[in-house]
C-alpha cells in the first residue's frame, strides 16, 4: 500500500518531470519562477524516433497537427512544406504558434483530441485532409472524420520511443520522501508505470499530476492521482503548484509565490 505520511518539515519539494526533453526543460523552467527552493528532476521517458514517410499526390484542403514534434518532422523534409496547404487545425496554442512559424494559417483547439475533432466537425470543411502524427494519434481522428464524411488520411512521421530513468530519477524514487510527478501522456505514464512496478519498487510517496484520465489510468496503483483541469500546460502547473501548497512546510516566494490554481503561464 502506498504511504501517505508527510516528507519531513524544511525538505524541499521533489518534482519528477517524465516528458520529452524539449517539453520537460520548459517546465522546469516555469516551475523555478514559482516553486522556491524545489528539486527538479528531468527524466524524460520517451524521446522522438522519426521515420522515412511520403504523402500521397494530392490536393490537401487543410493539415490536421496534433503535436509540435510533427512539425519537427516536417522541418527535416523542407521540400515537403512547399507542398502542403497554409490552413492548419492545431490542437492547442503551442502546437498553433509553432505551425505559424512554418507558414501554416493555425485555427487552435485549445484543448484535447477530442476538442480537435469537434472544432473540425463543427466547421466541415471539404476534404481531405490530412493528419501528419506520432504512431499513437491521440483520438485517432482520421477514420473518424472519414466516418463523419470528412476524408481524411493519416500520415505517421515519428514514433515515441521508451528511455530509461536516469539515476537521479532512480534515486529520488528510492528516497524517503515525497516524488511530485506531473505527467503529459498516456504513452509517458505506461512507460512509467513499468518502472514502478519492476522489483524492488520505489520507496518514495508518490503523488501525479496527471494532464488527462487517460494518462492518470495507468498510475493509480502507485499513488494519488490528480487529473489537471484542462489538458494542457498551464492546468498542469496549477494542479502541480496546488498539491505542492497543499504541504505546510512550503512557503511562497515573493509575489509570483504559487499560483492560485486557475491560473497558469501559456509558455508551460
Amino acid at each position: 500500500m502506498v504511504r501517505q505520511s508527510r516528507t519531513p518539515p524544511g525538505t524541499p519539494p521533489v518534482i519528477l518531470i517524465t516528458r520529452p526533453a524539449a517539453q520537460a526543460a520548459r517546465f522546469a523552467a516555469a516551475l523555478r519562477e514559482r516553486i522556491a527552493g524545489a528539486r527538479i528532476v528531468l527524466s524524460p521517458l520517451i524521446a522522438p524516433d522519426f521515420v522515412a514517410f511520403t504523402v500521397p499526390e494530392r490536393v490537401f484542403t487543410a493539415v490536421i497537427l496534433t503535436s509540435e514534434t510533427t512539425l519537427e518532422a516536417l522541418r527535416r523534409l523542407p521540400g515537403l512544406r512547399a507542398r502542403l496547404p497554409d490552413f492548419a487545425f492545431c490542437v492547442g496554442q503551442r502546437t498553433a504558434a509553432a505551425a505559424a512559424g512554418m507558414g501554416f494559417r493555425p485555427v487552435s483547439a485549445d484543448g484535447d483530441a477530442e476538442a480537435l475533432l469537434t472544432l473540425i466537425l463543427a466547421r466541415r470543411p471539404e476534404g481531405p485532409l490530412l493528419h501528419l502524427h506520432g504512431a499513437e494519434p491521440s483520438g485517432t481522428p482520421a477514420p473518424r472524420l472519414t466516418a463523419a464524411g470528412i476524408e481524411t488520411l493519416g500520415v505517421v512521421t515519428y514514433r515515441q520511443a521508451p528511455q530509461p530513468l536516469t539515476a537521479e530519477a532512480v534515486a529520488a524514487l528510492s528516497g524517503s520522501g515525497v516524488v511530485h510527478l506531473p505527467v503529459f501522456s498516456p504513452q509517458t505514464a505506461r512507460v512509467l508505470a513499468g518502472y514502478l512496478a519492476a522489483p524492488p519498487g520505489p520507496a518514495a510517496r508518490l503523488d501525479f499530476i496527471a494532464i488527462s484520465e487517460a494518462a492518470a489510468l495507468p498510475l493509480r496503483e502507485f499513488g494519488p492521482v490528480t487529473v489537471a483541469r484542462r489538458p494542457d500546460g498551464p492546468a498542469m502547473m496549477a494542479a502541480l503548484c496546488d498539491r505542492i501548497r497543499d504541504n505546510p512546510r512550503l512557503e511562497p516566494e515573493g509575489p509570483r509565490g504559487y499560483p492560485a490554481g486557475k491560473g497558469g503561464d501559456e509558455r508551460a
